[in-house]
């Protein structure tokens, strides 16, 4: 009889099986089943349990060896290594704040998170703090009414015709000159193009300058849609965490030396999902380390119009050195989530690799809603949108954080971002997320649980809250809800 292949492993998946397999195993380690010393099972014994061929359990093993999860004793096997390089027990929670509990979340015990949230977001009777965006009492909905009605009537036929592969050269120049009234003009030697939101631009960068098989550098945790991205193109995602000013430097120089990296992707301000900002030594850390080991550095802008308080700092792509940084940039946060639009900055070398990938992916990008942008920005609509929306943010935030301090545990953690629109909240160890957020949709309340940004499935005590979406009265009542079912519990 045949070898049959394990039901986790699926060779009609975009990963390739020895990346499944490598994942698995390393599942093994992290859950205790194999202990730091313990002898692994020869190559034939795991090609058999697998049901794979064994040149896969070899690939999968050179895996584990080169990241310092397994060592290699000629003529003795393969053995667990004895200090593991993500050992949760290694880890100080004070360190790293954000990671809550060192417990793991099981495969398939989430689900798929992100198209299930976008739903829930029309349940009128949900209160939600899942999705982040300009809620419609803060739309400029009148001001964009009035701007489409009349680029409409300018443009006539042109409003329904492609527009250049790169983008509607109007709205490429007024965000050219948006950024340069906020200090951050487009360099010499680099150039801009239209995508329609920050998600498709790490798509074309993904499918730009990395393979199925090959690692990218995330956050731990970090923004769930990468994490989507990365698994759905076969990619393999290494986690690094952060802490209050970032991701941690020295953690990021190991998974460089040890991974093999081809990319490393970063929200620097207002991070999703903590909320917090790199400063600006670390960012010129991570631009240093990165471009030493000929990583290409990816950093989504989403949130950073939506500073409230404290001082702006320099994006990845204006410092020293920067030329292996892809900067995305969108109006999707911070306008209107509806208009699904954005930009993507990089050298024209850089841009000349990603042009013919993006170009047959979407052709070009409809001219009407860039056009209408492009008029937002030129008659200072966007700069009053901007004023009135990180007012009402910050009001929302001081009340989110407020309720929480009132209705959660004792000892419960909550980062307080300075712009965005989401925070981070890590409950004492022993309480679980997924079990709150059961809890909370039966009670009509929504929130993302911490396990759906981590790589590895840890933060189960974790949980990201947005506090953009609802006004602070309704904000407070919700908490005050959430707050009852946790002490029910």
């Amino acid at each position: 009889m045949g070898m049959v292949l394990d039901p986790t492993l699926d060779p009609g998946a975009s990963s390739p099986l020895y990346l499944q397999l490598q994942r698995r195993l390393r599942g093994l380690i992290q859950q205790g089943e194999w202990r730091p010393g313990t002898r692994l099972p020869a190559v034939p014994e795991l090609a058999q349990r697998w049901g794979v061929h064994r040149l896969t359990v070899l690939k999968a093993l050179a895996g584990l060896k080169r990241t310092g999860w397994i060592q290699t004793v000629q003529g003795r096997g393969s053995f667990v290594a004895p200090r593991l390089p993500e050992a949760p027990g290694l880890r100080s929670t004070s360190e790293f704040p954000f990671e809550g509990s060192p417990l793991l979340v099981h495969d398939g015990e989430l689900g798929s998170w992100l198209g299930e949230t976008l739903e829930r977001v029309q349940d009128r009777h949900l209160v939600s703090f899942s999705a982040g965006f300009i809620p419609s009492d803060l739309l400029p909905a009148e001001q964009l009414r009035r701007i489409t009605a009349q680029v409409l009537k300018d443009l006539g036929s042109e409003a329904w015709v492609y527009s250049a592969p790169a983008g509607y050269a109007p709205y490429l120049e007024a965000v050219g000159r948006w950024l340069a009234s906020e200090g951050e003009p487009i360099d010499e030697g680099w150039g801009i193009r239209t995508i329609p939101g920050a998600q498709s631009g790490l798509a074309l960068a993904l499918e730009s300058f990395t393979v199925p098989g090959d690692r990218v550098l995330v956050e731990s945790p970090c923004y769930v849609g990468i994490l989507a991205l990365i698994r759905a193109l076969g990619r393999e995602a290494v986690p690094v965490p952060v802490d209050r000013q970032g991701l941690d430097p020295e953690r990021l120089a190991s998974a460089l030396q040890r991974s093999e990296a081809k990319m490393l992707f970063t929200v620097p301000s207002f991070h999703n999902p903590t909320g917090m900002t790199q400063s600006k030594a670390r960012r010129e850390r991570v631009l240093a380390l990165t471009r030493t080991h000929g990583v290409i550095l990816v950093t989504d802008s989403a949130y950073g119009d939506l500073r409230f308080s404290g001082n702006s700092l320099p994006p990845f792509r204006r410092l020293e050195g920067a030329d292996h940084v892809i900067h995305l940039g969108s109006f999707s946060k911070s306008l209107a989530a509806g208009l699904r639009l954005g930009y993507l900055i990089a050298r024209d070398d850089l841009l000349r690799r990603m042009a013919p990938i993006q170009e047959v992916q979407t052709i070009a990008q409809p001219p009407l809603m860039q056009a209408v942008v492009a008029r937002f920005l030129d008659t200072g609509g966007f700069r009053r949108h901007l004023a009135r929306v990180r007012r009402a943010l910050k009001e929302r935030r001081d009340a989110m954080v407020e309720a929480l301090a009132e209705h959660f545990p004792g000892g419960t953690q909550v980062s307080e971002p300075k712009g965005g629109m989401h925070l981070w909240v890590v409950m004492p160890e022993g309480y679980s997320a997924l079990d709150l957020h059961r809890d909370a949709l039966q009670h009509g309340i929504g929130f993302a649980p911490g396990p759906l940004f981590f790589a590895d499935g840890r933060g189960t005590n974790c949980l990201r809250l947005n506090f953009s979406t609802h006004d602070p009265a309704t904000t407070r009542d919700a908490i005050a809800r959430l707050g009852q079912l946790i002490h029910r519990a």
